[in-house]
């Protein structure tokens, strides 16, 4: 008689897979080691995942359309692309703190260069999307007339390190700093009237 399905094992994976990477890296760790977290056989892991990479890649995937998801969900309905980039750059930092194992993971994977990352049209159409919101910005002369990923650069860069501060620390930087330093960003890349 076969043993009853119980639980949430795809779940379980994810999170003992996020939780293996923030603790020792992407590079040390082993199917063996997020098993063993998850309480889960080797067997199992790989009856969802053919390689150590594909794990993963799966992960990092689900953590960017998260992420995405939450900039995008901030936009909103928002009308004009400073407000929109002004919430998304917010909802990017409060996930830093709100998940920031996860939020450490995307970052630890997305310094490596793996090919079926680069190549992935899902995480293309996630980066053509932000980026798109970044051309409204142009269109609409609210932004200076630069390369869409310039712009992304500059606004996602001090993002990136305050999400990451946040996470690490554990520590919600104050919203007066987080305007300031918004603000000071703005105005390196506002089109002057």
């Amino acid at each position: 008689m076969a043993r009853p399905k119980t639980g949430d094992k795809p779940n379980d994976i994810r999170n003992a897979t996020v939780r293996e990477v923030a603790a020792i890296g992407s590079t040390a760790v082993s199917v063996n080691k997020i098993a063993k977290r998850a309480g889960l056989s080797v067997g199992t892991i790989y009856r969802y995942h053919k390689t150590k990479d594909d794990l993963l890649f799966w992960v990092f995937l689900q953590l960017k359309r998260d992420i995405h998801k939450t900039m995008m969900d901030a936009a909103g309905d928002l009308q004009g692309a400073s407000l929109r980039l002004r919430a998304m750059w917010f909802a990017l930092i409060e996930y830093g703190f709100n998940a920031p194992q996860d939020f450490l993971l995307v970052e630890m994977m997305s310094a490596e260069t793996r090919p079926s990352f680069l190549e992935n049209s899902e995480l293309q159409a996630i980066q053509n999307e932000v980026l798109g919101e970044i051309q409204a910005g142009i269109d609409q002369r609210v932004l200076v007339n630069v390369p869409t990923a310039t712009i992304e650069t500059i606004l996602a860069s001090p993002a990136i390190t305050l999400a990451r501060r946040a996470s690490l620390s554990g520590i919600q930087i104050e919203k007066e700093e987080l305007d300031r330093i918004y603000n000071l960003i703005w105005r390196g890349i506002a089109q002057d009237h």
